[in-house]
């Protein structure tokens, strides 16, 4: 894999040098003469954890511009403080400014994003160039399918994060390349993003022998939440009932599901693999949330994983949202109206709370020596008493990295498109189309799965559950506001911290609203939002990144408001 990632960049470096993001003369770009083309395709797939070889600090170790958007949506929504040793403490120095939606096109957080999707796209193109030349590689067309899902995924990404961009591909002529415009026009760019979802479908099996390689259903999913995001509700339906068809389902047992490596893989339909004793230093792990785990003072030998930075904090809005009625219900517009404080146990709650959020108090992830602790937290004043516990490795697992060094990192793959995220599509658009009963039931799905996984336990009472707990399903013969609010606040306590509100907030059309009532209402607790504002027709999207329009020569323009 070093020799790949070397013979990459050097390509990249020698195309880099001649101000050409895409070189196809053989002399300029990695071709069959010199690398497998199943290399090339593995090379695109290791594109996706946002970690390229070259030689800067930030392209090795991208937590402030992680593929879990975490600092990109998390922080931004509602569902998370940045955390960290203050306001000061800023990875890519801006993430504090993302907290509080004062993004200037100067941030570095914003270019590393934008690299590491224009480095991944690149790889793609290139291996797509490679493989239109082979002509005795059997399965050309297979990974040629695949190789679009993975472009299709990365100008996502884009569309998500920066709503306008360039766009290459493999047949984007060189001399194009540097007057190619950042386009504003989405439904072109939501067109080409279809266009290779659906070449892909043509050719990909639904199945695939290799853990980890897209399949048609990956694809389908894909072309569903892309009609999402247009909200073109009839599209979402037939291309979610295409995944939901398949051999995917909602796993038995949360605790289980957010930590234990392997366990997730019937339930994630696309997801970023990572690994351990692989022959590199550390694993290929999830370095993008790394910094998110919980703190140990004195690396703590009781302490399930010696030290961590306590990033990515859950807000004490997301906490309160898992507040439910005597009827086992959320509480869908009143839960912000008072704080559940961090040591109640006797309020009943969602059982998913404590599943996904650390609690002082609270056993974390069956972890015998303690449970969690206030000293957890790195900066209690600033950032409060909560720990983020998704995809935080069980302690005791064998796919654990190790001891010390990376904490909580180890072979526990990342899922971007979960089973439960299609059927909330799916239920989402039947609520957009009427037909309330449907979108309900689909609702009810999930929360059934939430009523009976096991119980986080009392950690001096095994026998005992840790909180009051409490998840009964909705009636489904609702009217279709109620059901809109149902489903959007469902979204949250089964998704959440898991880099999708944001995104979720601005499709909706009331990131605004939303976002500076919330900023308003904690900043009573987190001075820092004191003044903080979010601005619509600008804050739904990053700026174009500033360094990026300065070596367009002006080809590419800023979008309006920054």
């Amino acid at each position: 894999m070093k020799k790949l990632l070397l013979i990459i960049f050097a390509a990249l470096l020698l195309v880099s040098c001649q101000e050409d993001f895409l070189d196809v003369a053989p002399e300029n770009v990695v071709s069959e003469e010199n690398l497998d083309p199943e290399q090339l395709v593995v090379s695109a797939y290791s594109g996706l954890d946002y970690r390229f070889n070259t030689g800067e600090f930030r392209d090795n170790w991208p937590f402030d511009h992680a593929p879990s958007n975490w600092c990109f949506s998390d922080i931004r929504s509602g569902d998370a403080y940045k955390g960290g040793g203050g306001v000061g403490d800023n990875p890519g120095g801006g993430m504090h400014a993302l907290e509080i939606h004062q993004v200037f096109p100067s941030s570095e957080n914003v270019y590393n994003l934008w690299r590491a999707l224009y480095f991944a796209i690149f790889r793609v193109n290139s291996a797509i160039v490679v493989l239109d030349n082979t002509s005795d590689f059997s399965q050309k067309e297979l990974r040629i399918a695949e190789l679009k899902v993975l472009r299709a995924h990365f100008y996502f990404e884009l569309m998500k994060n920066f709503g306008s961009f360039a766009y290459i591909d493999e047949n984007t002529p060189v001399e194009d390349v540097t007057s190619i415009e950042n386009s504003f026009d989405s439904s072109f760019l939501w067109g080409k993003i279809e266009e290779d979802l659906n070449t892909a479908i043509s050719v990909l099996p639904e199945t695939q022998e290799d853990l980890g390689r897209v399949n048609k259903l990956v694809a389908y999913a894909y072309l569903a939440k892309a009609k999402l995001f247009q909200g073109q509700w009839s599209e979402v339906i037939t291309y979610a009932d295409k995944v939901i068809a398949g051999p995917y389902r909602l796993v038995d047992d949360l605790e289980k599901l957010y930590s234990t490596p392997g366990y997730g893989n019937d339930e994630n339909v696309f997801a970023i693999q990572y690994s351990v004793n692989d022959g590199s230093e550390f694993g290929n792990l999830n370095f993008g949330d790394l910094i998110n785990s919980p703190d140990s003072p004195a690396d703590d030998p009781n302490h399930p994983y010696l030290n961590g930075d306590d990033f990515h904090k859950p807000s004490q809005n997301i906490v309160n949202a898992f507040k439910v009625n005597s009827s086992g219900l959320p509480l869908l517009d009143s839960y912000n109206n008072s704080d559940l404080e961090y040591d109640d146990t006797s309020t009943p709650v969602d059982p998913r709370l404590d599943h996904s959020i650390g609690r002082p108090g609270i056993t974390w992830k069956h972890w015998e020596n303690m449970p969690m602790r206030v000293n957890w937290n790195r900066d209690v004043p600033t950032y409060g008493y909560y720990v983020v516990k998704k995809y935080q490795i069980d302690p005791y697992s064998d796919l654990r990295a190790s001891g010390g060094f990376p904490w909580a990192k180890g072979a526990l793959d990342f899922p971007i498109i979960k089973f439960s995220d299609v059927l909330l599509w799916k239920a989402e658009a039947a609520i957009e189309l009427s037909d309330v009963a449907t979108g309900m039931s689909i609702i009810n799905q999930i929360r059934t799965r939430a009523k009976n996984t096991p119980r986080v336990y009392d950690f001096n009472s095994p026998s005992q559950d840790a909180a009051t707990y409490s998840i009964e399903l909705y009636p489904t013969e609702v009217t279709q506001d109620y059901a809109r609010k149902a489903l959007r606040l469902e979204r949250r306590l089964e998704l959440h911290n898991e880099g999708h509100h944001f995104y979720d907030l601005v499709r909706w059309g009331i990131a605004e609203s939303w976002i500076n009532n919330y900023m308003f209402k904690e900043s009573t607790k987190r001075s820092y939002y004191a003044g903080a504002s979010f601005t619509s027709g600008r804050d739904e999207y990053l700026p174009i990144p500033q360094i990026e329009i300065d070596a367009s020569g002006g080809v590419y323009q800023q979008r309006s408001g920054y």
